[in-house]
C-alpha cells in the first residue's frame, strides 16, 4: 500500500496571470486566483489497494446485449462493457446514473450514451438505460459527456462538441471542449429534451466554459448550498490551463440567459457575479494541467473536493497520466493541494477522475470511498473500461 502524504510543499501552481501568453483572447481583470499551497484540513490520501477493471463477460456468458459494435475499434479485444469519461451523479431513486463517451459496445460505438451503476465496488452492474441516437460523433467530432446532476428528481446531463471538431486552446494535439449544451430527463434517462436534433446552436459557446461539470452535493442535490446549481469548467477536454466556474437557479438550469459566472472578486475575496460569459475569469489556473474536471462537496468537513488530471503528452494515451486533487471552502475557491501523483502507469494512463458521493463513508477524521476513472483507449486496449480504486482521506485534527 502506497501513502502519499500532502506530497508537494510550498508553491505549485502558477498565477493566471503568467499563463496567458499562449491562450487566446484576453483573460478578464479582477482575477484573484493565487498559488496554490497544501491543504490545512485533509492532511493525507492513500490509496487502500489495488485498481480494479471491470470485467469482461465471463466464459460461456450471454454476450448479446454487448452487440458487435466492438469490432470496430476492439475486435481482437472481443465484446465488453466499455467506455470513459463517465460524469455522474447519485438520484432520487438510489441509482448512479452516468454517461459514457464513445462507449463502443449495446448498439453503437460513438458519441454517447446514458448507463447505471448499480451496487458497490468491487461488485457493481453497468447496464444501458438509453443509447442516445442523435449523438454521434467519434472523440472531438462528436457530442461528448462533461456534468450530470440529479435535481428534484430530474437529470441534468451537459455535453461538449456540439459544433463538431475544433482547434484546441493549448497544443496541436489536444482534443479541444467546446460548445457546450444542457439536455434534462425526468424519467431517469429514458426519453431527453429538447431533442438533440432541434438544438441548432449551443447554450456555451466557444472554450470559455466549453464542458461544464456539475458540482453534486449528494442524493439528488441533497445538502446543496442554497438555491443555485454551480458548474465547473476548463477550456478542453485535455491539457488545459483554466477552471471557471457559473451557478444557475436550480429551476432554470436550461435556461442559459439565467446562467452567470465569477468575472472578479471583491475586495474581501467574495466573488463577483455577471452574466456575460466572455467576462469569466479562472478560479485555478495551472498551465496545461486542468482537464475535464470533477467537484464534490464532502459534507463531514464542509470542504470542496476538486479532481482533475493531465495527460503526460497531449491527446496520448501510451505516455500516462497525472492526477490532481484540490480542496477548497467554497466551490470557486480558495484552493489547497491535496494530493498529487503520477497515476497508474502508461500501459492504462487514467483519466477522468470520478468521486461517487454514494460509495463515500464520511466522518469527521476520514473520508473512505471508491474513486472511478477511465483508461487508454488505444485500439484493442485491454483498460477501455470503467475502473475502481478504493481510497482515504485523512482530516487534521
Amino acid at each position: 500500500m502506497k501513502k502519499i502524504i500532502n506530497p508537494i510543499a510550498g508553491l505549485l501552481l502558477i498565477v493566471a496571470s503568467m499563463v496567458l501568453g499562449e491562450a487566446k483572447g484576453k483573460e478578464s481583470a479582477g482575477s484573484a486566483v493565487a498559488p496554490v499551497r497544501c491543504s490545512e484540513v485533509i492532511k493525507g490520501f492513500e490509496w487502500l489497494g489495488e485498481q480494479i477493471t471491470y470485467p469482461n463477460p465471463a466464459p460461456g456468458e450471454d454476450v448479446r446485449e454487448l452487440g458487435t459494435v466492438y469490432s470496430i475499434w476492439f475486435e481482437r479485444a472481443g465484446p465488453a462493457v466499455r467506455g470513459d469519461t463517465y460524469p455522474m451523479t447519485w438520484a432520487d431513486d438510489g441509482e448512479i446514473y452516468a454517461s459514457s463517451g464513445d462507449p463502443h459496445w449495446g448498439k453503437k460505438a460513438i458519441g454517447l450514451d446514458v448507463e447505471k451503476f448499480s451496487g458497490y465496488p468491487p461488485n457493481y452492474k453497468i447496464s444501458k438505460v438509453n443509447e442516445m441516437y442523435g449523438y454521434y460523433g467519434n472523440g472531438g467530432e462528436g457530442p461528448k459527456p462533461s456534468g450530470m446532476i440529479c435535481v428534484d428528481g430530474v437529470l441534468y446531463l451537459a455535453f461538449q462538441n456540439l459544433l463538431g471538431k475544433k482547434a484546441p486552446v493549448y497544443g496541436k494535439k489536444s482534443q479541444h471542449g467546446t460548445n457546450a449544451t444542457i439536455v434534462c430527463s425526468k424519467d431517469h434517462g429514458l426519453t431527453w429534451t429538447p431533442d438533440i436534433n432541434s438544438i441548432t446552436e449551443p447554450m456555451f459557446p466557444g472554450y470559455i466554459f466549453g464542458g461544464p461539470a456539475f458540482v453534486n452535493f449528494g442524493k439528488n442535490n441533497d445538502g446543496a448550498r442554497d438555491g443555485f446549481i454551480y458548474a465547473v469548467s476548463a477550456e478542453q477536454w485535455d491539457n488545459g490551463s483554466h477552471l471557471r466556474i457559473g451557478r444557475v437557479p436550480k429551476d432554470r438550469i436550461l435556461k442559459r440567459q439565467a446562467w452567470e459566472f465569477v468575472c472578479g472578486f471583491d475586495g474581501s475575496g467574495g466573488p463577483v457575479w455577471c452574466g456575460d460569459m466572455t467576462r469569466a475569469v479562472p478560479v485555478l489556473s495551472n498551465h496545461k494541467k486542468i482537464s475535464l474536471p470533477e467537484m464534490v462537496y464532502l459534507k463531514s468537513i464542509k470542504r470542496y473536493l476538486l479532481l482533475t488530471w493531465s495527460l503526460k503528452k497531449d491527446f496520448d494515451c501510451n505516455s500516462g497520466s497525472e492526477l490532481y486533487m484540490y480542496d477548497s471552502p467554497e466551490p470557486w475557491g480558495p484552493f489547497t493541494l491535496v494530493h498529487q501523483e503520477d497515476w497508474e502507469d502508461a500501459e492504462i494512463s487514467p483519466y477522468c477522475p470520478r468521486i461517487p458521493l454514494k460509495w463515500l463513508k464520511q466522518s469527521r477524521d476520514e473520508i473512505i470511498g471508491w474513486m472511478q476513472f477511465s483508461g487508454s483507449w488505444r485500439q484493442n486496449s485491454a483498460h477501455y473500461h470503467s475502473h475502481v480504486r478504493k481510497f482515504r482521506l485523512i482530516v487534521k485534527d
